[in-house]
């Protein structure tokens, strides 16, 4: 699959890595990428997951009772749109399904240089394994690592971002003075450098050198300091869990998460063990008793494919954040009475308007014990961090380049020339 895509649409050159994780794998995906920008081993990433159908698969899954069985479907009134229940009581097992789904990922600089619409900011992506178990299809525990924390006694201070504002602002003029006394310490050492060369000494180009090299160290430096302040504070601090750091780094709280958008196959067993992580996640991280977190669970919709299953809600959930609406789980017409003591999530099945989701979570699990959480946030707070003047010239390169790619689109669709095999790097 990646070889021609490369060879004929991409032309890439650059780093790749190519994971699969069962029902995960999109979200794994999106792990690497986070990780493979992060690094600065690429600076576009795309990531995703992909599967057909295979009757192979699809008979070992009705073996292990993991899939809803037609015949029995059918013969209790149900029609196909209504075989995928998460949540219910009657739910039995998650209907088959196919598909592509796949990410564009880069750095907000890269994005906002380049005029990319963002559709929201990766905040957090995690991977994790479960302990020892004897069922494929119900996760497991693994995920609960994204809120592992050991508090201390009060609050860390750097989950306030004025506090980190402040530390960076000491950071920076503390490099500023760096930079300058090498800059005093210069005329020192060429006065030095010439005495020892003599005449064969290029005073003007050593100068140009050594400050070029001076200002790329100060550049360096402010960067780390960024880092260590910005998205990175809470990483390598056990006081302070991934989820409430990554959703810190924003000026959010857990109490800020509005909706999680669940793996919720249908099957008996996943939809209680995942709520109860959820759930327990809550409670841990101290959310507000009655600030219940919305789940959607559209697999009620799209059933369950593999490859793309992850892709599709972390998609689904950009939607949510552009829109505000929450899409409810409508074939939900009998929520299994055992999620009732999940008092921190909400199984709507009907669709509700909000006033705006600030950030989100998917949880994603893949057989084979092994799961993954992303949390993404509304690119406002993003936006907010830019000025007015920046802001603007962002938003001229956005309106270019949707009426570029608009007619792009149509040209191809309308000519049969959407694929276009390269014959040059471009």
């Amino acid at each position: 699959m990646y070889a021609w895509v490369i060879m004929l649409l991409l032309s890439s050159t650059g780093p790749i890595k190519t994971p699969v994780g069962a029902c995960a794998t999109a979200v794994e995906s999106i792990d690497i990428g986070y990780e493979t920008i992060v690094e600065g081993k690429a600076r576009v990433v795309l990531v995703g997951g992909f599967d057909d159908f295979q009757e192979e698969g699809s008979y070992e899954f009705a073996n292990m009772k993991a899939t809803s069985n037609a015949e029995d479907e059918f013969a209790h009134g149900r029609t196909p749109k209504e075989m995928s229940r998460p949540t219910t009581t009657t739910r039995n097992g998650f209907m088959e399904s196919q598909g592509c789904g796949m990410q564009v990922l880069m750095s907000a600089r890269l994005a906002l240089d380049m005029g990319t619409p963002i559709y929201g900011v990766l905040g957090l992506t995690t991977t994790a394994t479960d302990k020892i178990g004897r069922s494929v299809p119900a996760p497991g525990q693994g995920v609960l690592t994204t809120a592992r924390e050991n508090p201390g006694k009060f609050p860390s201070p750097l989950l306030d971002i004025s506090y980190r504002k402040r530390q960076l602002d000491l950071r920076k003029k503390s490099i500023k003075l760096w930079q300058e006394s090498e800059l005093l310490y210069l005329e020192e050492e060429v006065a030095a450098m010439k005495q020892q060369a003599g005449f064969g000494f290029d005073e003007k180009a050593y100068m140009e050198d050594r400050i070029s090299h001076i200002e790329r160290d100060a550049e360096r430096q402010i960067k780390e300091a960024q880092f260590s302040l910005g998205n990175n504070f809470w990483k390598q601090d056990s006081s302070i869990a991934p989820l409430r750091g990554a959703l810190a780094t924003w000026g959010l709280t857990i109490d800020d998460l509005g909706v999680a958008s669940f793996h919720g196959t249908s099957t008996v067993a996943n939809d209680k063990n995942e709520s109860d992580v959820i759930c327990r996640q809550m409670q841990h991280l101290g959310r507000r008793k009655g600030n219940a977190v919305l789940g959607i669970f559209q697999k009620y919709l799209t059933g369950h494919p593999k490859g793309a299953a992850g892709a599709w809600m972390f998609n689904g959930c950009l939607q949510v954040l552009n829109t505000g609406l929450v899409p409810g789980n409508r074939n939900a017409d009998n929520v299994d009475p055992i999620m009732e003591k999940f008092d921190y999530i909400v199984y709507p099945n009907r669709s509700l308007q909000t006033d705006g989701i600030k950030a989100f979570s998917v949880t994603s699990f893949g057989f084979g014990q092994k799961g993954a959480q992303a949390i993404g946030i509304h690119p406002k707070y993003l936006f907010a961090t830019l000025d007015q003047a920046e802001f603007s010239r962002y938003k001229t390169k956005v309106e270019a380049r949707q009426k570029k790619a608009y007619r792009y689109f149509h040209n191809g669709l309308i000519n049969n020339t959407l694929f276009v095999a390269k014959d040059k790097s471009p």
